[in-house]
């Protein structure tokens, strides 16, 4: 165990930037709207954003990753983190919209750069190690979620101070790799010539059940890190508990998400899992439709169970089905290309469907919905057939 952390302490430290930097826009979106008096829609861009570039940028991934090997292009990557993170406070809405776009590539690169790193220095822990660094992701995001909004009103500089501690984070991980991580990755993987559009993994459908079921769980969980907040607030929260509230769930889903890699790589079939935790899901956001007061609590934690569990599984299976690194490449592009672009378009759809229904209740059957599909598309997903 001792020699797994070790191992994995370049990874972690990364992870723990990857998602903090990015969902603290949803507890900012309420000061945003009052300060500059953008509209709904506006502030779907502003949260959809990124996601557009995780899916954009992994079209062009092959060409990304023949500028280095594994560990130099995580390199790279952390460094542009690091500044859009810095460079997205300097302006106004203007600079949080373009720096959003070079982060979300940033992010991008990594999502897809993590698991084949995984893959090529993990072999007899992958489980472990994927398990990790998603944890550590998802309990820094719970982090970013409950310092965000008493940052952003602690001093004049509002919203912008509420980056600033994820600018440092980054700056001190981007240092660490260029000079402490060797320049060389373990086994370098004999990159395909092969375009995104030729991609052989197109025409596998268990291929395909993975991809959606990624889509589907990030459709989910982007569309409720942006307006759960909102959401919040108008069933009596104010910001500050509401942002503390999504911190704590989503606190409480990373942490016990933490072992689901480890244990389930020692199963051969992850439908029932899924299927279990996506009705969590399901369940979860209707009640958190239905309820108010003191059990939003319970609802909103076990949601965040539901995402956090399931996403893990997401990230261990792109490992775990594909046959060698080469094919981990290749399913994690796919993945992300078409499922970051399914995930772009949530948050959009749910802030829609608040105009038109001016109901956030009636809004959340979305997400309720898509739950609902999580289930049968597990069914294919989580079979041991290797891709």
């Amino acid at each position: 165990m001792k020699n797994t952390l070790k191992q994995g302490l370049p990874i972690f430290a990364i992870s723990s930037n990857m998602r903090a930097g990015l969902i603290l826009i949803g507890p900012l979106l309420p000061i945003l709207k009052e300060e500059y008096g953008i509209s709904v829609f506006t502030e779907s861009i502003l949260a959809a954003t990124p996601l557009l570039c995780f899916s954009l940028s992994a079209i062009l991934m092959r060409s990304i990753s023949r500028l280095g090997n594994t560990n130099r292009v995580i390199s790279y990557a952390i460094t542009l983190l690091t500044l859009s993170l810095f460079l997205r406070t300097t302006f106004d809405i203007a600079s949080i919209l373009i720096f959003s776009i070079t982060l979300g590539i940033s992010v991008a690169v990594l999502n897809y750069m993590l698991p084949v790193w995984v893959k090529e220095n993990g072999t007899s822990n992958a489980g472990l190690l994927t398990g990790i660094y998603a944890s550590v992701m998802g309990s820094c995001a719970a982090i970013s979620l409950a310092i965000t909004a008493p940052l952003a009103e602690a001093s004049s500089y509002t919203w912008r101070l509420a980056m600033l501690p994820w600018f440092i984070i980054g700056a001190l991980t981007a240092l660490w790799w260029w000079i402490k991580i060797p320049s060389s990755s373990v086994s370098d993987v004999v990159e395909s010539k092969e375009s995104f559009w030729a991609n052989p993994l197109f025409k596998s459908s268990s291929a395909w059940s993975i991809t959606i079921l990624f889509g589907l769980l990030n459709m989910i969980h982007y569309a409720s890190a942006t307006w759960l907040p909102t959401i919040l607030i108008t069933k009596g929260f104010t910001l500050v508990n509401a942002g503390i509230l999504v911190a704590v769930a989503t606190l409480v889903g990373s942490l016990l998400s933490l072992a689901v890699p480890h244990f389930a790589a020692k199963r051969k079939d992850f439908r029932m899992v899924l299927i279990v935790f996506s009705i969590f899901l399901a369940i979860s956001y209707f009640a958190i439709s239905v309820d108010t007061g003191i059990s939003l609590w319970v609802w909103v934690i076990l949601g965040n169970i539901g995402v956090y569990v399931t996403f893990s599984i997401a990230l261990f299976l792109v490992v775990f089905r594909a046959a060698d690194a080469a094919k981990t490449k290749s399913l994690s592009i796919m993945m992300q290309s078409v499922g970051y672009v399914m995930a772009t378009v949530s948050p959009i759809i749910l802030g829609r469907l608040f105009d038109i229904t001016g109901n956030w209740d009636r809004a959340l059957y979305f997400i309720i919905g898509l739950a609902a599909l999580q289930v049968f598309v597990a069914i294919k997903a989580g079979s041991n057939e290797k891709v």
